[in-house]
């Protein structure tokens, strides 16, 4: 998510990134996105609902 200015043209909210552990194509096309982890962080929960809601993307928690 980019970062987010007022209409000072300051920033009020910095930009926001998310790296998967892996991400590949399974054998009909379809990108899969998955993540390794062993605790689930209230960071990690909203930016794995963020990847769903903006981008459409699931991501799959091995």
């Amino acid at each position: 998510i980019p970062s987010q200015r007022g209409s000072d043209g300051k920033v009020v909210e910095r930009a926001v990134s998310y790296t998967a552990d892996f991400v590949y194509e399974d054998r009909d096309g379809n990108t899969i996105v998955e993540d390794a982890k062993g605790v689930r962080t209230q960071q990690y929960i909203i930016r794995r609902k963020l990847m769903l809601w903006i981008h459409g993307i699931k991501v799959v928690e091995v």
